[in-house]
């Protein structure tokens, strides 16, 4: 997922008025202002109320379910909505999209009033979706770098993520 990849999905929500956060890895140089390695992916996050219209457009743009994540929880299509009950089909709230071109885009959904809805032991701390950040010249919507840290706790984190937090925490 390239610089230019990343600033183009972020554009491509962007322009139909969806919500997105950036935060893992691209998140982090977000928030550092540069890119400081290679990435696989874009991780985002979306707001339940607009992830219809973000599915379809990234659908409309190659991008198609990869897999769930274990922390996937489904949750149905909309408030008052119940799956099977002509509500539409339930919500994944954490998966990855993949295109024709190999790149990938990790989802997780937020709902209505930006708590997460997939399964987590990670509280998100006063401030944690108010920050910025620059991808490929752009200002962009990320994960906090508090929240950054508590997102990259409680498990064994591969070389490149102990890395990027050390380069956060150097940057200010």
């Amino acid at each position: 997922m390239t610089a230019r990849d990343a600033r183009e999905i972020y554009q491509l929500l962007g322009e139909a008025r969806i919500r997105c956060w950036v935060v893992g890895g691209w998140g982090i140089d977000a928030l550092i202002g540069r890119q400081t390695r290679p990435h696989k992916d874009l991780d985002v996050l979306l707001v339940r109320g607009e992830h219809a219209r973000a599915r379809e457009r990234l659908h409309r743009n190659g991008f198609i379910l990869d897999f769930t994540w274990e922390e996937n929880t489904e949750v149905d299509s909309g408030p008052g909505v119940t799956p099977g009950h002509g509500g539409g089909p339930p919500v994944h709230t954490a998966y990855v999209l993949v295109d024709g071109d190999g790149r990938q885009i990790d989802v997780h959904v937020l709902d209505d009033d930006l708590t997460p809805l997939w399964t987590t032991d990670r509280a998100f701390v006063s401030g944690a979706l108010e920050a910025t950040g620059t991808i490929d010249g752009i200002q962009v919507r990320c994960l906090s770098a508090q929240m950054q840290r508590i997102a990259h706790s409680g498990y064994p984190l591969p070389d490149e993520q102990r890395r990027d937090l050390e380069l956060l925490a150097d940057s200010g």
